[in-house]
C-alpha cells in the first residue's frame, strides 16, 4: 500500500511509482485522486501539490483538471488574480522537455525581476523548491503536475524521475475522471511480443534506430509496430503510449529502467 511507502525511510522512486500505478488503476472518484496526491506529495518529502490545466480556474468547469493543495495566498495570486500566465514555473513548462526543478528555471527561461519576485513570494509561503512536470496532449490545453515546498531542497533532485512518471500518470487519471471514464484496467493483452518489446524500449528512451538494432528489426518495422500500438491504445505520442501500456498492465515499471543500447 502507498501508505506503507510513505512511512518507509528506504523509499525508492521505482517502488513509489509502482505503488502509485497500482493505486491509479483503481481510482474512481475525485476524492480518491486528491487523497492519493496528498500521499504522493508526502512520500516525496513535499508539502503541497498542484495538478492543473493552465487556464482560468476561477470558476470550476468540468472540462478542466483542477486538483491542488497550495497555500491560499499563492492560489489567490495565481488563480484569483490570473497571474498564472506570467508565472515563471508555468512559463517554464513551455520550454522544458520534462520534469524540472524550480532552482533550474534560469537554465530553461530568462528570469527577470517579476519572475524573481514571484519566486520570492512563493518561498515566503513555504514554496522554497519544487518539481514541475509539464503535461502536453495534442488537441488539449497544456497542464502540469507540481510538488513544492520541502525541508530538504538539496535532495529534491532525487525525485525527478519519480515525479516525471507520477505527473503523467496522475494527469492521465484526472483526465479520465474529467470525462467520466475509468482508467484502463488490466485485460486481455493487446500487444504481441515483438510490438511489446518495442514499447518497452521506447519507454527507456531508445530511438527507432536503437530499437531496431537491439531487436534485429528494420527501423521501418519498428515504426509500424509503434504506430499500430499507438492506434491500439488511442495514444497521441510515444510517452502516452508507454503510460497507457503501463496503466493497462501490459508493461511493468521495472522494465522501463534505462539501459545502454547494445
Amino acid at each position: 500500500m502507498l501508505s506503507d511507502l510513505v512511512l518507509s525511510r528506504s523509499l525508492s522512486y521505482l517502488a513509489l511509482t509502482s505503488a502509485i500505478v497500482d493505486e491509479l488503476r483503481n481510482i474512481s472518484s475525485q476524492e480518491e485522486l486528491a487523497s492519493l496526491m496528498q500521499a504522493i506529495t508526502r512520500a516525496m518529502d513535499f508539502r503541497h501539490y498542484a495538478l492543473i490545466h493552465h487556464d482560468d480556474l476561477r470558476v470550476p468547469r468540468g472540462d478542466l483538471v483542477d486538483f491542488k493543495d497550495y497555500p491560499a495566498a499563492i492560489a489567490e495570486r495565481l488563480i484569483g488574480e490570473r497571474r498564472y500566465r506570467r508565472d515563471p514555473v508555468i512559463r517554464g513548462c513551455i520550454f522544458a522537455s520534462g520534469a524540472f526543478l524550480w532552482s533550474d528555471l534560469p537554465r530553461i527561461i530568462d528570469i527577470d525581476r517579476q519572475d524573481r519576485r514571484s519566486l520570492e513570494i512563493g518561498a515566503q509561503e513555504g514554496l522554497n523548491e519544487g518539481i514541475t512536470v509539464p503535461y502536453v496532449r495534442l488537441g488539449d490545453r497544456m497542464g502540469s503536475c507540481t510538488f513544492a515546498g520541502t525541508d530538504k531542497p538539496d535532495q529534491a533532485d532525487r525525485f525527478l524521475g519519480a515525479a516525471q512518471m507520477v505527473g503523467i500518470f496522475a494527469f492521465q487519471a484526472a483526465l479520465h475522471l474529467r470525462s467520466g471514464e475509468r482508467p484502463p484496467a488490466p485485460a486481455t493483452p493487446k500487444l504481441h511480443p515483438r510490438p511489446r518489446d518495442c514499447v518497452v524500449l521506447a519507454g527507456r528512451g531508445y530511438s527507432n534506430k536503437q530499437i531496431a538494432r537491439a531487436l534485429t528489426l528494420t527501423p521501418r518495422t519498428v515504426d509500424g509496430y509503434l504506430t499500430r500500438a499507438r492506434q491500439l491504445f488511442d495514444a497521441h505520442d510515444r510517452t502516452e503510449l508507454v503510460v497507457c501500456a503501463v496503466l493497462a498492465g501490459e508493461v511493468e515499471l521495472h522494465e522501463l529502467k534505462r539501459r545502454q543500447p547494445e
